[in-house]
């Protein structure tokens, strides 16, 4: 009997050593695009980030990218985007994109991707989020969008009528939608947005209060974080970067021995 359960113990060990492999997660320890930015679940140093700046039509305005915090009362430190206006004022501002790839490619289903996420102000028109991208070439290959606009809740906004955050993906038609929950701005208050692959290109996601499913186009292998003309004090905070994954088939096939070897040596008795 002991060697039965040390052997069904060192299966379920290996299955355990197999899931927590599949498991990525990155910390920012250093301004994203620096080589290293990032350090991994096995305390290594890592470059996350590839950083695009979009300078502003006019002049005066700029963007960059630092880490740490520069404001009080943030609550995330981490890998920050910030852009300024030139002296047009709104709309005359930079943007920031920083771009990922997701160790071990395309997500499959049943694997959640998931970001802690801050921001400060955002100019009317301007906008702020997170993107699932379906191509390896990064920006504007969006497959699942989720951020905000400026001045919300206003639904005269343009292009986006809707208030509060908004979400775009294949289901939408690329339309920004107002993403359902209603949650309000969120000034200086960290919240997570993860997205769960839940068929084929089926997903849900969940980001603070807002929840929502729908369908994307593609395969899921990056994600984009942006800042795109957002204005003065604009910066947004993101950590912690985590794409899990479910057990491989092999691992399952483990659990699986293992309890049948536990249901052969321990068979029911008949009830008298």
């Amino acid at each position: 009997m002991k060697k039965l359960l040390v052997s069904v113990g060192v299966l379920l060990g290996t299955t355990s050593l197999a899931c927590a492999s599949s498991t990525y997660s990155y910390t920012a320890t250093a301004a994203p695009g620096s080589t290293p930015d990032g350090m991994d679940q096995s305390s290594n140093p890592v470059n996350v980030w590839t950083v695009t700046l979009t300078p502003p039509a006019i002049s005066g305005g700029g963007e960059g990218v630092y880490e740490g915090t520069a404001f009080s009362g943030e609550t995330l430190s981490g890998w920050q985007e910030y852009t300024y206006p030139g002296a047009g004022g709104p709309g005359t501002s930079g943007s920031v994109d920083s771009v990922t790839t997701f160790t071990g490619g395309a997500l499959a289903i049943g694997q959640t991707v998931s970001i802690n996420f801050e921001m400060r102000a955002v100019d009317p028109h301007g906008t702020v989020g997170i993107s699932l991208l379906n191509s390896t070439s990064g920006i504007g290959t969006n497959a699942i969008t989720f951020g905000i606009y400026g001045a919300e809740p206003d639904a005269t906004n343009t292009p986006y009528t809707g208030s509060n955050y908004y979400y775009s993906d294949a289901s939408t038609g690329g339309v920004d939608t107002e993403a359902p929950g209603g949650m309000a701005y969120q000034y200086q208050a960290e919240f997570n947005i993860a997205v769960t692959v839940t068929g084929a290109n089926t997903y849900s996601a969940v980001a603070g209060t807002d929840a929502w499913t729908g369908t994307f186009s593609g395969s899921l292998l990056g994600m984009d974080v942006f800042n795109h003309d957002a204005g003065n004090a604009s910066d947004v905070a993101f950590n912690n970067l985590t794409v899990s994954t479910v057990p491989e088939p092999g691992t399952l096939s483990l659990v699986s021995l293992g309890f049948v070897m536990l249901g052969h040596r321990f068979p029911r008795r008949a009830r008298r």
